[in-house]
């Protein structure tokens, strides 16, 4: 994998004056007990408000929130009040209130409200909320308000407030932390607590009203985001941002539902539990390795400009954990990449009957990033997203790497072949649902892709890179009536698959469109065909293409090679350049392959029949094994063989015979110290400790000796 696979993840920052460990938990909408705290954890980018205006926008066409609230123009940017995570904890002097936030550009922006039943009762204390909120929930005693400007105590009855003085503002850690003495408020006994954020008036003592020009109704609350909210009353169809059982009571005005239990005496015992791990579907955070700003840019009325839209240090993903998931048991992990214009989660919003037969049926896990937005085509920023995740989802889970599996409808389909083809040694098996093989829209054959500027017009055509797929089966489905993936423009793949006599399954749906398919939620056989054999993981033959353009060390992501030959570099790093590399080892097995094609029909197929195109391989004789790694390598600067890993035991002798157009570095690896190693008959050094060699190869075909 490439370096930013392996990156630990970094820490967030606490705020300086917690007393208590900063231990949250890494899945959406679930808390935990921690040491004399609970701490909770909310929906990220779900501060929609209520379901309000009609048609009043959306940070993704595709994926429509049911909140329709949006922020003022300035420095809410986009995600100004969203509760990223909140506490409550306990000490011998009194109670601690934390809520930390996704973005805090300006700290005078938000304001939060806990409203507190003490005796557990919904027949005593008020109803209404206090400062302007707008919205009502049955036995409020108290409330504690805070924002940049202060913190106060709310008696509900009577409506006196009580300053408090221990209210503090880290905008490092991005928190506003309320330290409540006992001579004020004695915590004991069990207490439903609620808890609900919006923007702060001028005057920082109240919530700011929510306008008709920012997406709300008359008399709607003031409220953008509820916390405590769980996974029963946020369930994911239909549910793109995780707000949508948020938005309804909001427009009801009762967010009753939404509450926590916190166990005072729980608190006191400095009780912890474990990080919820909850198997189904849910939504989980990560710390990336970069920071490209805070708040949500998404640019208006569906226009695309390829860059991040989820800026913050705080990325969210989804994750499909099957039913009966343990710990003993390493299952696959399967990749289903989001499409253009939607988010991380379109497959549990939109398609949850696929989410079924390709994550529980097949007992995999399953996981979809967020690419940093809706149009990033997994280059960069968003490629990045890709590695971070997979490195927490194999920390948190036993996953089986040798049953890998990619796959994604539309521009998760291009992610298919973009990620599929650079690291095939990766993956078992690769399903293309409706992908473009280019990045952005093809008409016809040849034409120029329609997504923008940069590496997707560039280094965004994967059929130069399609013969890495010699020992990667891919799975290709495409609607003849598909309008934004037009057919003429995709026959160039199937057509490359098979001249190059590679193994591929295509599936022609006649009916099938692009935007109306997915509704369908008809991918049986797609999803049955992400199964198979593991992963190859030596073959004889490797043929791998790569963009070295598209290698960025300042991420850590970018080619790696394939298989048996490591660390590959291209001569040329420039924009549209290929570099190529085709090896053969007479060291391991590699009989005669036969390619055979076959014609049939699936019908009545999931939802349409379908035209099958299927290509095998039929083996043959095998070659007696040799000492000898056959290399053939355009514009390559550089490549490591494994010799190992190719075939030859260490301490024996090979012969590495090269031909290249230009000079190329070949670092043998895991040679035999000691070994003489020579080029063309000349001696040229000698095979270190650690069991390697670099050796300078220039223009044209010449021969290596290791022994």
């Amino acid at each position: 994998m490439p370096p930013a696979a392996y990156r630990p993840e970094p820490s967030l920052p606490a705020p300086k004056n917690w007393p208590f460990p900063d231990r949250f938990s890494h899945t959406d909408g679930t808390g935990r007990l921690m040491d004399g705290a609970f701490e909770w954890t909310g929906f990220l980018y779900d501060d929609h408000g209520a379901r309000g205006l009609p048609g009043a926008g959306t940070e993704a066409p595709l994926a429509s929130s049911v909140g329709t609230y949006r922020y003022p123009d300035g420095p809410a940017a986009g995600n100004g009040a969203n509760i990223f995570r909140t506490a409550v904890g306990l000490t011998a002097a009194g109670s601690w209130w934390r809520v930390d936030w996704t973005t805090l550009n300006d700290p005078n922006i938000p304001i939060a409200e806990f409203a507190l039943d003490t005796d557990n009762s919904a027949t005593t204390g008020g109803s209404a909320w206090p400062a302007g909120a707008g919205v009502r929930s049955p036995g409020i005693d108290k409330a504690l308000l805070v924002s940049a400007k202060g913190a106060w105590l709310i008696n509900v009855a009577s409506g006196a407030r009580t300053a408090l003085s221990g209210s503090s503002v880290d905008t490092r850690a991005r928190s506003f932390t309320v330290f409540v003495p006992r001579s004020l408020m004695d915590p004991a006994g069990t207490w439903n607590v609620r808890l609900v954020a919006g923007l702060a008036n001028p005057s920082g003592n109240g919530f700011e009203p929510v306008t008709p020009s920012n997406g709300a109704l008359p008399g709607e609350p003031a409220v953008y985001d509820v916390g405590f909210r769980a996974y029963t009353q946020e369930p994911e169809v239909n549910n793109y941002w995780m707000d949508s059982g948020q938005a309804n009571a909001l427009a009801s005005g009762d967010i009753s539902p939404f509450a926590a239990t916190v166990d005072w005496r729980a608190l006191g015992q400095h009780t912890t539990t474990g990080e919820p791990m909850p198997t189904g579907y849910t939504n989980r955070w990560y710390v990336s390795s970069i920071e490209l700003g805070q708040g949500v840019h998404f640019m208006p009325n569906g226009q695309e400009d390829l860059r991040p839209g989820l800026l913050n240090r705080v990325q969210p993903y989804a994750v499909y954990v099957p039913t009966g998931y343990t710990p003993s048991k390493p299952l696959p992990l399967t990749w289903i990449l989001h499409s253009l214009d939607e988010n991380w989660n379109q497959y549990g919003s939109l398609d949850p009957k696929f989410v079924q037969e390709a994550c529980q049926q097949r007992d995999s896990i399953c996981a979809t990033t967020a690419g940093r937005g809706t149009d990033g085509w997994y280059f960069d920023e968003a490629e990045l997203d890709f590695w971070e995740v997979w490195n927490r989802l194999a920390s948190g889970y036993r996953l089986d790497p040798e049953r890998t599996a990619i796959s994604g409808y539309s521009m998760g389909g291009w992610g298919t072949y973009k990620i599929g083809l650079a690291h095939p040694d990766l993956f078992a098996k690769a399903v293309v649902l409706e992908g473009p093989v280019i990045c952005g829209l093809r008409a016809f054959p040849g034409a120029a892709g329609a997504a923008g500027p940069g590496h997707c017009s560039t280094d965004g055509d994967s059929i130069p890179v399609i013969p890495s797929a010699r020992n990667l089966p891919y799975v290709i489905s495409q609607g003849a009536a598909d309008e934004l993936v037009p057919l003429p423009g995709e026959i160039p793949d199937m057509q490359k698959f098979a001249s190059l006599g590679y193994r591929y399954r295509y599936e022609l749906y006649p009916a099938a469109d692009h935007l109306v398919y997915p509704f369908f939620d008809g991918f049986s056989d797609q999803a049955a065909h992400l199964s198979g054999p593991p992963r190859v993981d030596n073959p004889a033959h490797v043929t791998y293409d790569w963009y070295p353009d598209l290698d960025r060390p300042d991420l850590g992501i970018g080619s790696t090679g394939a298989y048996w030959l490591r660390d590959t570099r291209g001569r040329t790093v420039a924009p549209g350049t290929v570099a190529t590399l085709d090896a053969v080892s007479s060291a391991l097995p590699n009989p005669a392959i036969t390619p055979v094609t076959s014609t049939g029909v699936l019908a009545p197929g999931d939802p349409f029949p379908a035209v099958v195109t299927e290509q095998s391989w039929v083996y043959g004789a095998q070659p007696a094994l040799r000492p000898m790694i056959t290399l053939r390598l355009s514009d390559v600067g550089s490549l490591g063989v494994d010799i190992v890993r190719a075939g030859i035991p260490a301490g024996r002798g090979a012969a590495l015979p090269v031909t290249t157009d230009g000079p190329v570095t070949v670092t043998l690896l895991r040679a035999g110290p000691g070994l003489p190693v020579g080029l063309d008959g000349v001696r040229v050094g000698t095979v270190s400790a650690s069991g390697q060699i670099a050796v300078p190869v220039p223009t044209g075909s010449h021969t290596i000796s290791l022994g």
